[in-house]
């Protein structure tokens, strides 16, 4: 499928952080996750651009964001490129972190138990994926905390919010499983369309247009678009490199098959012969002459 513009890579993470540096396209972006109110956002943590590790670590989390909702609701938004299996469970664990660290804040020699969950503030969950983590074909995952047989959702009662909220939520957008055939949640699904770097299939709002000339390098600084090109370069040639361990990893599997049925062929016919020398049908010098070996090799399958 064509790019919506040529080269660029959202998904890389010095891109995705410049894109959600601009806290009207976050605020959309969390809006139409979660269909939350949000009025403003405050980005707390999108800073820093994370080393490319080849050889010692084979998989990345591209981008750390954490937002910061005008309710103080807190966002953690993760992208994640390449498959890794405890994934979903890291981003449990980013979101557990993070609300202990909020409750840090307020732990004084003495607080109850009582008190201090008083001060408890939602912290809830986006990851954006390039590959698959449900087994489904949906493109769009939310999870929060719900009743077995009602399905009833658990909210609570939180500091400064007036409504109740969810007491857990994570939303999942796997790139992997787009298919423009299929859209029913376009708010949702046309982040995967600007993260995938595909078409539009809608007319885009103003805001996708804002998100597309910040993602466009042409309105870069010359530093930025200096770092952008030395990390494409890496990249391509870890993907290179990814492409040539598994065509190694292919042919020495078709060469395996291919052994593998030379040696069966060969134990067959070995078996078949030596029935036919123990029935006398066959003596042992013709066995081993249609075999291609001596007659004592033969012999010693017939022990």
């Amino acid at each position: 499928m064509k790019e919506r513009i040529e080269g660029a890579r959202p998904m890389m993470d010095l891109m995705a952080k410049k894109i959600f540096s601009n806290t009207a396209i976050t605020a959309q972006f969390i809006r139409d996750i979660f269909d939350l109110p949000v009025e403003s956002v405050k980005i707390l943590e999108s800073t820093q651009i994370h080393e490319f590790y080849l050889d010692e670590f084979p998989y990345s989390t591209h981008i750390d964001v954490l937002a910061e909702l005008d309710d103080h609701t807190q966002i953690i938004i993760e992208i994640q490129v390449a498959l890794q299996i405890d994934f979903i469970k890291r981003l449990c664990l980013y979101l557990c972190e993070q609300i202990s660290k909020n409750m840090n804040m307020h732990k004084i020699d003495g607080t109850q138990t009582y008190h201090l969950a008083k001060e408890m503030i939602p912290v809830y969950a986006i990851a954006i994926t390039q590959e698959r983590y449900f087994e489904d074909d949906r493109m769009y995952h939310s999870f929060s905390l719900r009743d077995d047989e009602s399905y009833e959702e658990l909210k609570v009662y939180f500091k400064g919010i007036k409504e109740k909220r969810n007491l857990m939520r994570m939303a999942f957008l796997e790139l992997d499983k787009y298919d423009p055939t299929k859209i029913k949640q376009y708010k949702k699904v046309r982040w995967i369309e600007f993260f995938g770097n595909k078409p539009y299939t809608q007319n885009p709002e103003a805001i996708l247009e804002t998100a597309d000339t910040m993602m466009n390098r042409t309105n870069w600084t010359e530093e930025e678009r200096t770092m952008y090109d030395d990390r494409t370069r890496k990249l391509d040639g870890y993907y290179a490199h990814l492409e040539y361990v598994a065509e190694e990893k292919q042919l020495a599997r078709m060469e395996g098959i291919e052994k593998g049925i030379e040696e069966g062929i060969e134990k067959g016919a070995i078996i078949t012969i030596v029935g036919l020398i123990k029935d006398g049908i066959l003596t042992i010098e013709s066995g081993a002459k249609r075999l291609n070996m001596s007659e004592s090799e033969l012999t010693a399958y017939l022990l």
